[in-house]
């Protein structure tokens, strides 16, 4: 008689052993693998940063469509050609860019002290991109200046070499990909990250690579628009980007790169594979990463400190469009014919009967036959209301230049000496803090760098920083004797005189920033072990 097998499936009224009770448990704590999962601070923040990255790149998306119509809905019953023309013809300025670029700028006076000899030497291309040392801390100035922070990266070399002599025969022949390279990381695409406490350092993040195909808007009446998610974000597809996690575990740091494909039994819809083995650097415990912050905040934490400038930008863009388009429409005369409709808008028929009047289109062959008791002519529109619009432009205008404190720019009256020096001072404050804060990042940085490639930090090794006062040069003061010449001439009365002799004594509780001489942060000297 031949054997029947057949598939036994675990009858479930029967309790759990011990090893599938142990199983099931340790299933329920390993949570799903999803390296797009986002922090909660990001998920806070995602459209604040969409708004300050659509001001910084003059409302175009990054596939070079407008997101115009975002900030510019239509009017009531506006017809969609009229639409059309409004947002073509609305372009919008580059002041918020301007005034990023002017600040960054201002923190890019720097001298290199005693830098690393394997860093000194690829100091042109320090992300294997061709980027130089300078010109990648300016735009990481611009990141934070624009999005409240960025996370710096130190990955590790591509190639890996059997032996320490390998490796220093591939240096010699400059080969560039066994020295590790410096990464941005952009806020928004900095997506998580692992604290063991609050105020300790990370002992995981993942961050998404750029490297996402654009997708093709749709259009709606002519004008390009783009999907979005309920906190106004482009809806991309997760499959479209690669996703890294860099981790600290008990043998040593480890690097993973992933991918999302399509799975339909996932929640999300989609599953993390793995791109390629994990790199594993053995008895690093330490992750070779920097958050740098505008307030100096907790790692992965920070507002946006020009959050404001963007807002009044938009606002700015807003009123500028309709006003344009109010003066256009308000620039030539309208005509009016009067005595052929009745209270109601119709024209009446020899009948009586009632009709809509037949559109009348003016060109230079135009004749009209017009009854007993009409007339036409033209009418020019009074817009009161523009004269407003127009002040109340020019008083933003104003407000946007001194929020930003863009020392480039001169336009309106003349402020006083007394203004421009609070006005200076202001921004002079926020570039020593920045200034502070970008020596000892940079500091930090060094410090993950020769721990990658073991050179030895010498001390006092950074980036010297000097920051020079936004006030103009101080006037020169009468001293003592001719202050009394010109009490002894009438010029002035004595009252005047104890005033100044007073100012004279205490200089510095009148003109706190009145000196042009020059700040320079340096890197602090680390301490001897």
């Amino acid at each position: 008689m031949a054997s029947r097998s057949r598939t036994r499936t675990r009858n479930k009224w029967l309790p759990l052993s011990p090893a599938e009770q142990q199983a099931r448990a340790s299933a329920k704590r390993t949570p799903l693998l999803q390296p797009w999962r986002e922090h909660d601070t990001l998920r806070g923040l995602r459209d604040r940063l969409q708004l300050a990255f659509d001001c910084w790149n003059l409302l175009d998306a990054p596939d070079g469509t407008s997101r115009r119509s975002v900030y510019l809905p239509p009017g009531v019953k506006e017809p969609d050609s009229s639409y059309r023309n409004r947002i073509e013809n609305a372009r919008p300025t580059g002041f918020y860019r301007d005034a990023l670029r002017t600040y960054a700028g201002m923190l890019s006076f720097l001298h290199w002290q005693a830098l690393p000899h394997s860093l000194q030497a690829v100091i042109g291309d320090v992300d294997g991109r061709g980027t130089d040392l300078g010109v990648f801390l300016f735009i990481a100035d611009l990141l934070v200046l624009r999005d409240g922070g960025c996370l710096i990266l130190v990955l590790p070399p591509e190639h890996r070499w059997p032996s320490e002599g390998h490796r220093l025969d591939a240096l010699r022949r400059g080969d560039r990909l066994s020295l590790p390279r410096l990464a941005l990381v952009p806020r928004a695409d900095f997506l998580d990250w692992q604290l063991p406490n609050p105020n300790g350092l990370p002992v995981r993040v993942a961050w998404r690579v750029d490297v996402h195909n654009p997708i093709r808007p749709d259009h709606f009446g002519g004008v390009p628009v783009h999907y979005l998610t309920p906190n106004n974000t482009p809806a991309y597809d997760l499959s479209n980007w690669t996703y890294r996690v860099a981790e600290l575990a008990a043998d040593g740091l480890r690097f993973q790169a992933y991918r999302a494909v399509s799975c339909s039994s996932a929640p999300s819809g989609y599953q993390a594979e793995a791109l390629g083995p994990a790199v594993l650097l053995e008895g690093q415990h330490t992750m070779p990463c920097v958050w740098y912050a505008a307030d100096g905040a907790a790692f992965g934490e920070g507002d946006l400190p020009h959050l404001g400038l963007a807002n009044q930008y938009l606002t700015h863009y807003r009123l500028k469009s309709e006003y344009e388009d109010l003066l256009s429409r308000c620039a030539l005369p309208v005509g009016v014919r009067s005595g052929l409709v009745d209270q109601y808008g119709f024209q009446r028929s020899e009948d009586g009967e009632p009709r809509a009047p037949e559109q009348l289109v003016l060109s230079t062959s135009t004749f009209m036959d017009l009854p007993e008791g009409a007339d036409f002519n033209w009418k020019e529109i009074r817009a009161r209301s523009l004269a407003e619009h127009r002040a109340y432009l020019a008083f933003l205008d104003e407000t946007m230049r001194r929020d930003a404190l863009v020392p480039t720019q001169n336009r309106g009256p003349g402020k006083s000496e007394q203004e421009v020096s609070l006005t200076a001072g202001q921004a002079y404050a926020l570039l020593q803090s920045l200034a502070t804060q970008k020596t000892s990042v940079f500091s930090t940085l060094l410090e993950h760098w020769c721990r990658a490639t073991g050179d030895v930090l010498q001390q006092g090794a950074g980036v010297s920083l000097i920051v020079t006062p936004l006030t103009p040069p101080p006037r020169p003061l009468p001293s003592v004797g001719e202050w009394l010449t010109l009490h002894e001439r009438g010029v002035i009365s004595t009252d005047e005189l104890r005033h100044q002799l007073a100012l004279a004594a205490s200089p510095g509780l009148v003109t706190p920033i009145g000196s042009s001489s020059t700040d320079s942060f340096a890197a602090s000297a680390p301490e001897a072990t």
